[in-house]
């Protein structure tokens, strides 16, 4: 199946998602809603055909949580893996 932009932000329309996946020269970024204040919101892939339908998709989640992480001033904003278990997370101070 090819792979459209309208396709993806469909799907992240229907998901519920208020971004929109949006073509640059050599990228892709993620615009509106929560994205517009995101520091990191580009996918580097040079045609949308690069992944699947559920590859943007877990792209666009990976980019929600990583910016999450960074606002809260989190692990991740330091370069760490986050932990899977929350209580297990270290916070900066």
């Amino acid at each position: 199946m090819r792979i459209t932009l309208k396709a993806i932000n469909d799907e992240l329309a229907r998901r519920g998602a208020t971004e929109r996946l949006a073509r640059a020269r050599a990228y892709f970024y993620f615009e509106f809603g929560e994205a517009a204040a995101w520091l990191d919101r580009t996918v580097r892939v040079r045609t949308v055909n690069a992944l699947t339908l559920e590859q943007w998709f877990s792209e666009y989640q990976r980019l929600r949580t990583l910016n999450q992480e960074i606002m809260r001033g989190g692990t991740l904003a330091r370069g760490a893996a986050p932990s899977k278990d929350p209580r297990k997370r270290i916070r900066s101070k």
